[in-house]
Formats: structure tokens, sequence, C-alpha cells
């Protein structure tokens, strides 16, 4: 028996496998040709009651009727409800991966940009930095200008003229790379391309390189009057410009597209609009491939400069969003980074297309009435700034930087960082309005739905981005936009097979590989989970860094809502205490889930949460190796005893109100007295690790042998008096002090005529009392060592120093890793300025520097830095007598 045939009047059915109902009518309608199946819901999801245009073919409740055609009505046997709710099911399951997929890009985007925004936060630090290091080291650097790279190139040694570049560059015998003649003709051109498709592990020649990035910088130089570029669609019927987005160093990607489209020609022009630096391992063969064709067609081939085509942004590593320094350092040397560096400054800020279309990499602006006249005459020979204050500088920087949003205005983009806007249709249609033009094309981000394109502003706007799979994570799609010669445009998505596959299919055909029309490969469930996996893996490495970079400021926002000190708080508690310090718009309530435990009333334990967020920074489980680690925090308590007080004084110095305990504001004090110069973060995390009682305080004997628990561990064994020395002050501690008794009653008995100090002849009869036999020069030893700043008496801290007491309570440990981790935290926030510092030593990038130069770049830190400093002074002087050993 057939479907149709079971399908009768009062049969039970389902609807296109969703809805569920009964037959109360069968045939022909007046409102529709062919069989109509009029059937009443079992739930109230449909249109009507059986009246349909005036006509009523059946009669049912309200909302419960619906009229199909006959091929979209199944009976509900029980095997077609078990198949209609198996596709349920899987459709449920469809969706809720790809909501999962998308919350996990949005994620990953968000921290991605958090990354940028980092570098653009830090830009204030890094100016002061300058401006200080200039100040008091004008001689170490000949750089007139730190934000020209022409400045710094000639600084280190480059020659002015870009003609030179590569002649004293000799080639060696092994070398195995495509070989560059001039004048530059499309055969040697081929050939490089062809030895990138066959064999893209060999670098060309730095000879090359230098050769080709040279006289692309005279070309562009005089080829580029103004900083807007105009470029034609090359005419004829088969005439199309290639505008590709952001490739970011993938080198598959690009390649795709010249498959797809041909290489450039006089009939084909290519418009890469900007960040093809960074992120990606191959960007200087995309380069050396536009460069080539560049010089051999001029007219055709154009880059626009993003954000990526930045000096600073470059020496960042691969994992924080830079790497381009890197793939130049390990392909070539830092020279070469450099004449690219020279060469980005050269590139257009925006291409004009035709006189209809405006081509950037970020966006439109901040300032009303701009004109592309004003975007031409902006100075771009220089870094992009930072400041917005300027109309010129605020040009540039959101010709590089800026994103589009949906609603009318301009406003502040915070998730991209300080200085960064969003523009509404309204500025894209005044700013097309004013300037006859009908179209404006930009890039700098994966669309949100994970197309390689995206229409906005009423189809004004378009962003394009070119690498698919970005970074080899998100699984998003590429796209190019084709221009043809009567400015009709086409968009042209792509999923790029690995480079390795591209390589195998180039070096088995052995020729030009033609285009695929093949249809774009599909995202599949497998390709979703894959990048979910990498993505997740990402958002939370960046996410650890995060949460070492701001462990403090998590500290204190939790304990101030754990009143009771258990060490736990809520899991809402827990999401607002992340969001507000990490300022970070997360999904936090399905990240919770991945980095910490959820107990079972409902709360988290962030002592141990944070205890686990730990800098990158390589502990020995079996305790503290002697080195600059433990040396910074002998350094503190040395102060201390240097200060040479009584022991009335060295009590009320951290009890100042003499109810015998310690409480945070008298630790905050008795630093201060001991002028420690701690920063706040260190501080912070000493009062963290010392057990208190549920008021917060500690009694001040019990902190004070805590204190000098770590202080003892951290001598090295060169600094430690010798072994049978150690052994006797051992004994005597155990007897002077016993095992019951305190330190402070033992000093107080000690201390014969109360002055507050234990002079010698003190200590020698007590010591004598003890009955060990000791020898007058045993004594004497052991006087010596006691008495560390060797003024003739013991202060009370002296003598706490002297005789260790037994560590119980994990204090030794704790307490260094966390004055340590608070110094390397806020290292690794402050990373770029103090990058940038280095590098002012160091301008060719040879990554070496002067102990003298190390210094003084983490001074300049250390002294420009809103923030706390990373370390103290003595802190530095220890670290760098460290790093200089």
């Amino acid at each position: 028996m057939s479907t149709n045939e079971e399908v009768k009047m009062g049969s039970k059915v389902v609807i296109l496998g969703k809805r569920k109902g009964t037959v109360r009518f069968i045939g022909t309608t007046a409102f529709g040709p062919g069989e109509w199946v009029g059937i009443e819901l079992d739930k109230p999801t449909g249109t009507h009651d059986g009246l349909a245009n005036g006509h009523r073919y059946f009669t049912c409740p309200p909302g419960h009727g619906v009229y199909v055609q006959r091929q979209g009505v199944l009976p509900s046997t029980s095997w077609q409800a078990a198949a209609s709710q198996i596709q349920s099911l899987l459709r449920g399951r469809k969706d809720r991966q790809e909501t999962d997929y998308k919350r996990a890009f949005q994620t990953w985007n968000a921290m991605d940009m958090e990354e940028e925004s980092q570098f653009l936060d830090q830009s204030a630090t890094i100016t002061r930095v300058e401006h200080m290091l200039r100040a008091y080291h004008p001689a170490s650097s000949a750089t007139p200008n730190g934000n020209s790279a022409v400045a710094l190139s000639i600084s280190g040694g480059l020659s002015p003229n870009s003609m030179d570049w590569g002649a004293d560059i000799q080639i060696e015998p092994g070398y195995e790379g495509p070989h560059i003649t001039w004048p530059l003709t499309l055969s040697t051109v081929e050939n490089v391309l062809h030895h990138i498709r066959t064999k893209p592990e060999i670098a060309i020649h730095k000879k090359y390189v230098a050769e080709v990035v040279g006289r692309a910088c005279d070309l562009m130089g005089k080829q580029l009057k103004d900083s807007v570029y105009d470029m034609a669609v090359p005419s004829g019927s088969d005439g199309k410009l290639v505008i590709c987005g952001d490739t970011h160093g993938q080198l598959a990607d690009f390649l795709w597209v010249l498959k797809q489209n041909g290489e450039p020609s006089p009939t084909t022009g290519y418009l890469l609009n900007g960040d093809v630096a960074d992120r990606g391992e191959d960007a200087s063969e995309i380069l050396m491939i536009s460069l080539l064709y560049k010089l051999l067609y001029p007219d055709n081939v154009m880059i626009n400069r993003g954000n990526h085509e930045n000096l600073e942004m470059n020496r960042r590593a691969l994992e924080h969003g830079g790497g381009f320094f890197d793939e130049c350092k390990r392909k070539y040397d830092a020279t070469i980074f450099m004449m690219f560096q020279q060469l980005f400054e050269i590139f257009p800020l925006a291409t004009v297309v035709s006189k209809r279309v405006f081509v950037v990499h970020g966006g439109l602006f901040r300032r009303d009435g701009v004109l592309v006249q004003h975007i031409r005459t902006i100075n771009r020979r220089r870094q992009c700034p930072t400041s917005t204050e300027a109309i010129e500088d605020a040009l540039m920087f959101d010709c590089m930087w800026a994103d589009p949003q949906d609603f009318p205005g301009v406003s502040r983009a915070a998730h991209r960082g300080a200085n960064c806007i969003r523009f509404g249709p309204d500025v894209t249609k005044r700013f097309l309005g004013n300037n006859s033009l009908s179209l404006c094309i930009r890039s700098h981000e994966v669309p949100n739905s994970l197309r390689g394109f995206e229409d906005k502003h009423d189809g004004r706007l378009i962003t394009v981005f070119t690498a698919s799979n970005y970074c080899g994570q998100t699984g998003n799609y590429g796209a190019v936009v084709i221009f043809h010669s009567d400015m009709s445009y086409t968009v042209e998505e792509h999923m790029a097979p690995s480079l390795d596959s591209l390589v195998q299919e180039y070096s088995h055909s052995g020729m030009t590989p033609s285009r695929t029309d093949e249809p774009v490969k599909q995202v599949t469930a497998e390709d979703m989970n894959a990048s979910m996996d990498k993505m997740n893996a990402d958002i939370m490495e960046k996410l650890r860094q995060k949460i070492v970079q701001h462990k403090d400021d998590l500290w204190w926002y939790w304990m101030q809502i754990d009143t009771k000190g258990t060490g736990k708080v809520s899991a809402a508690h827990w999401r607002q205490g992340m969001s507000s310090a990490l300022q970070l718009d997360l999904p936090w309530f399905n990240l919770q889930k991945t980095l910490c435990k959820i107990d079972a009333q409902g709360n988290i334990d962030y002592k141990e949460f944070l205890d686990q967020s730990q800098p990158d920074f390589a502990y020995d489980q079996a305790g503290f190796e002697p080195g600059w680690e433990n040396k910074v925090v002998l350094k503190f308590y040395e102060n201390m005893l240097k200060s040479d007080m009584t022991l009335k004084q060295t009590l009320s110095m951290f009890d100042s109100d003499g109810d015998g305990l310690v409480s945070p504001t008298e630790f905050r004090q008795a630093l201060n007295i001991a002028q420690s110069g701690l920063p706040e973060p260190q501080v912070n995390a000493i009062l963290r690790l010392i057990d208190r009682d549920d008021s917060g305080r500690l009694k001040v004997a019990d902190f004070l042998d805590r204190f000098q628990v770590v202080y003892s561990s951290g001598k090295s064994d060169a600094e430690k008096p010798p072994k049978e020395v150690q052994d006797n002050l051992s004994k005597i501690g155990r007897l002077l002090i016993g095992s019951e008794g305190t330190r402070v009653a033992t000093f107080e008995k000690i201390d014969i005529n109360g002055d507050g100090y234990v002079d010698q002849s003190e200590f020698l009869t007590a010591v004598k009392s003890l009955k060990l036999q000791l020898s007058d020069q045993e004594l004497a030893q052991v006087w010596k060592v006691v008495d560390a700043n060797g003024d003739g008496h013991l202060n009370y801290l002296e003598f706490c120093a002297a005789f260790q007491v037994e560590d119980k309570t994990g204090t030794k440990d704790q307490a260094l890793r966390g004055i340590i981790d608070s110094i390397l935290a806020s290292l690794q926030k402050n990373s770029m300025s103090l990058a940038f510092a280095f590098r002012y030593f160091d301008p060719t990038g040879q990554g070496t520097l002067k102990r003298d130069d190390f210094k003084a770049g983490m001074k300049a830190l250390n002294a420009s830095n809103n923030g706390p400093s990373p370390c103290t002074d003595e802190q530095l002087d220890v670290l760098c007598d460290f790093i200089d050993a």
C-alpha cells in the first residue's frame, strides 16, 4: 500500500516530519491548484479554524487548522513517528552544535581582539618609556623619530637607497631555490611562483627578497604621490580586479585564489586589502608573489596597509597575534624584516577603484565631513599613531582599526582597545555621498556569520575576509570580491585545501593549475567539532594568561565577598568577579564549567582556582633552587634587619594598636616604616598567604616566625654559615626556645637589662647556661653569624633570623611563590612596553642586550607604568645580578 493511500479522512498524520494532527479534509480548493489536505493539529500551532479565504472546508478549534499539499503529509504510523522523532532529535542536535560552534567562535574572536586591544592600551606606557629613555640615554639610539621604520633602518645600518638592497649579499653554493635576474621577466616570476607552489619549505634567498622589496619600495614610492591609490579595473571583456581581504600569512588561501582567478596580468588586477602579515607562517611568500607581479604590472597590483603592517604588531609572538618578525628571522634575518617595515609604510591607506569604490582595511571615520582628499594628504610614512587627538592621526588610525555597527552614529569599540570606534550606516551613506562613491569595501575581521563576506549598511558596505579556517581554528569561509570591467561585481567564497594538498597537486601536474568549478566545500559536523576543540583550547590558554595578569584584582574582588574567610564564593559571584576583573564580556556561565569546579552547594573554591593559575615560570617541584626569586625576599627582610629596632619597636611596628595581632593595615604601615618599597600586588601576595583568624588578623609573633621562615629558606648555600655552625645554631635554638616556648618570651628572658636588645655578653651567658660545652672559638663563630649587621648586639629580627622555625604551614614556598608570581605577572602584563624598551637599545632586532641596557629598560618601565611597578629597584638589581651570572 502506498503512503498516499494511507492518508485518509480521520487518520493521524505528520506534517513534514514536525507537527502532528488528524485529517479533516482531502480535495481541491479555491485557493490553490492540486490536492490539499485539511488538518486539525494536536496543538494550537495552526493559522485558522478551517476557514481559508472565505471558504470553509472543515471546522476545528481556533488556531488548530492548517492546509497542506498532499505530498507534505505522511501517515503517523509508529515507524513514521519514530523517524519523525529521530529527525527532530538530529535537527535539535545540529542546532545545538551550530549554537555551540558560533559561541566558541565569538568567545575566541573576543579573546583575539583583546590581544590587539592590549597593544593599543599599552601605547601610552610605551610613549612614556620612550620619552624617559631619550631623556636619560640619548646616545643609545641614533633614531631621530621612533615612529619611522626608515629612521630605524638607517640607524641600524641599512642603506637609505632601497635600490642598493641585496647588492652586498652573496648566494651560497648550496642554495636550492629559484634565482631572480634583472630586468624582471614573466618567465622569472612564473618560475618563482612555481617554486612557492611546489617547494614552499625552501625560502627564497634573502638576497632576492632584499632586491625585490627594495625595488618595490622604489617603484611604489614614485607611483604613490599621496596616501590614496587610484586603480582601474582592467578593460576589455575579460578584464577583472580581484580584491582580497586579510590573508594573514595563510599561503594556501592565496594560492587557491590565484588558481581560481588566474595570476595578475594585463587583464587581471589584484588588490590586497591589508593584513598580509602576522598570525600565519608564510606572509613573506604572499608578499613576494604580489611584489614580483607588482614590478611586472605596476598598475594592476596594489596592497593596502592594514593594522598588522605595523612594526610593534609584527614583533609580537605568533601566539599573541603577531609572528611576522619571527618568520623573517627564521627565513632571513632582522634586516629583511626592517626592509619590509619600510615597504609597509609606503603602502596606501586606501584605494579608490574606478572612481566608484572606496577600499580600506579598517573602516570609515569618527570625524564628520571627511573627504577622500583628506585621506590623500595624511602623512603615512610612519607607524600608525595610537593617539587620536589630532584629526590627521584619527583618520589614519580609523583607516586601519575602525569596525562597522548596525545602528547610526559613532561609538567606542572597547573590545578593540583604546581609541577604537564603530561607525554606523549613516556614516557610510554620508561618506559615500560626499565623495560621489557607490560602495565601500573593508576587511579587518571575520564576519560573525563565519562566511567569507558580509553585506552591511543597506548594501553600501561589504566586509571581505580571505583567510579561510582562520588561524587553523575557526572553520570560517574565505572570500574575494571580483569587479568586472563594467563595474558589476561578484563575491566568491572558498574553503581552501591544506597547503600540503595543494603542493601535491601542483607537483604532480607540473603545470599551471586550472580553475575548479566544484561547489565550495561545506563545513561538516566533524569540521565544526574539530574547530571547536581548537578554539576552546586556545581560549583556555589565553584566559589562563589573563587570569595570571589580573590575579591580584580577582583576589581582592572575591575576598571582599568572602567575609568569613572560607576561600569560597558562589558560582554567580565567581562569574561577576571574572567579568569585572578581566573586563571581558564572555559567556562565563559556560566557561566556568571548564575553568573550575562547582561543589554541591554551588560554590567555587577561588583560592584553589587562583593557586592553579601560575605565570610561565618553571618552579622546581622539590623546592626552590637558590636564585633571583629567593634573593628578592632576602632583600626585603634584610632591610628590616638593618632598621635595628628594639623588641618593643619591632612588635609595635607590626601591632600599632597593641592588641597582639597583625592586621592588613598594620602590615602595610610596617612596610612603609621599613621602607620596603614593595609594590601593592606583592604586599597583597604576602598578606594572602598568612593564615589569619576570622577577623583577618594574625598573632604578631606567629607572623614574624612565618616571615622569617621565608627569609631563612631564601639563602643560598654560599650565604649560609658552615655546617658545623649551623648545627650549633640548631642545638642552641632548640634548647633556648624549647618545644613549647615562644621567641618573644625567650628574647625577653635573655635581655637581662631590658633595653630591647641582646648584647654579646647576655647572649653568651644564655648559651653557656645550656652546658653544650662549646669552645670559645665555636662561640665566637656563632656570635658572628647571629649578629648579622655586626653592630655588637641583636635586635629581635636578627634573633629570629638566627634560629629557624620548622615550617609546618607551607608558608615558605607559598610566600616566595606569591611574591615572584606577582613580579612575573606584572612583567607579562607589561610585556609589550618592556619589549619596546629593550628594542630601544637593539633597533635592528638582534635579540641581545648589554646588562646596563637591560637594567635601563627595566627601570624605564618601572618609572613609566601608571599601575604598580613590576618590581622594586632592589629586586631589579638582584635580577640583573642573576642574569649577569
